[in-house]
């Protein structure tokens, strides 16, 4: 085992890395359970500027052939504004990105189950290359391409939201294991005991703490085990028919409520666990954080905490800076990379 205290004591920065560039106008395509974004990204926005343009958005239809048909009209409609070379679709689940296939699909959205094939599907439709990548990848590559993580040479971002996804980029490249698994970080264990059961019927995961769900189960406890006036006066300021929410939470915590100092502390410490194990196990020079929740992550607290489970200092702890566009900006990058 390496000596922590000379890994902690005398980080070594890792050579940089340069990105890869754009060369072609080519379309984003973002699905999520109940929205679908795509846009144009180009390979000439000045640095600091957006990527994307003309942004369409539309619902994501629960039918097959309909979800195909909005899919086939939003990139058809950004083939006439602009010399379109490829396509790049960002969807939840397991994705084969060799042959552009869904291995595994999410509940919310139904319509996958029926397009497994979705590559084939959609350049059929277009007459355009088409690239499909798990959305978490496409997240992690369009911040490492044009985000928070330019230069790093390996690097992880999660999204902390109602689930925690991850990408990953070893060495300036996508890094999606040999089954097209990894980056399931969410659902490393993080405790032994059976607290919480986790989305993926397993018990104790990573997500089950860290997520918007988790926070609010971790909510809930906190209450539930305070004293009866603390309890009483959190649920009558902040809770909407006594019902303990996230928003009650964050609520809470901005007013500097007790409780809901304690809940943001035990949160961040639980964020800290996962992201010291991954840390370890990766060695990288770069995390980036995102997804709704990362706008209520104290950074210079959660840094603190995760450098207490890491054996290695020599990382930056970063907020993602594409937002909700990533997934899109990736998505393109990742198209035009299939495309060589």
């Amino acid at each position: 085992m390496k000596d922590t205290a000379i890994a902690k004591n005398n980080p070594q920065p890792f050579p940089m890395t340069e990105r890869t560039l754009l060369t072609q106008p080519t379309v984003g395509i973002d699905i999520g359970g109940t929205k679908i974004n795509a846009a144009i990204v180009v390979p000439d926005a000045p640095a600091g500027e957006d990527c994307w343009r003309s942004l369409l958005n539309a619902h994501t239809p629960a039918d097959s052939e309909t979800f195909l048909r909005t899919l086939s009209d939003m990139i058809n409609q950004l083939k006439q504004e602009s010399p379109i070379q490829a396509v790049g679709i960002a969807t939840a689940g397991v994705v084969d990105s060799i042959h552009g296939q869904i291995l595994g699909s999410t509940g919310n959205m139904p319509a996958l189950t029926h397009l497994r094939n979705l590559k084939e599907r959609v350049e059929a439709e277009v007459q355009l290359p088409v690239h499909v990548e798990n959305d978490a990848n496409a997240a992690a590559y369009g911040e490492w391409c044009y985000g928070a993580a330019q230069g790093a040479r390996n690097m992880f971002a999660i999204t902390l939201g109602t689930g925690v996804g991850m990408g990953i980029v070893f060495n300036g490249q996508m890094y999606r294991g040999s089954h097209f698994y990894a980056g399931e970080g969410g659902h490393i264990a993080i405790s032994y005991r059976r607290e919480r059961k986790c989305t993926c019927g397993r018990w104790d995961c990573w997500e089950a703490f860290a997520s918007g769900t988790g926070l609010q189960k971790t909510a809930e406890l906190a209450v539930e085990a305070a004293t009866e006036t603390a309890q009483a006066e959190f649920k009558a300021k902040y809770c909407t028919n006594e019902e303990v929410t996230t928003y009650a939470v964050i609520a809470a915590w901005k007013d500097g409520n007790p409780i809901g100092h304690q809940i943001m502390d035990e949160w961040h410490h639980h964020i800290a666990v996962g992201l010291g194990s991954l840390i370890n196990v990766m060695d990288p020079d770069m995390i980036v954080v995102g997804g709704g929740l990362a706008q209520f992550v104290n950074f210079d607290l959660l840094l603190e905490r995760t450098r207490e489970r890491s054996m290695s200092a020599a990382f930056n702890l970063v907020p993602a800076t594409l937002g909700n566009y990533a997934g899109i900006v990736g998505a393109a990058y990742l198209a035009q990379e299939a495309q060589r």
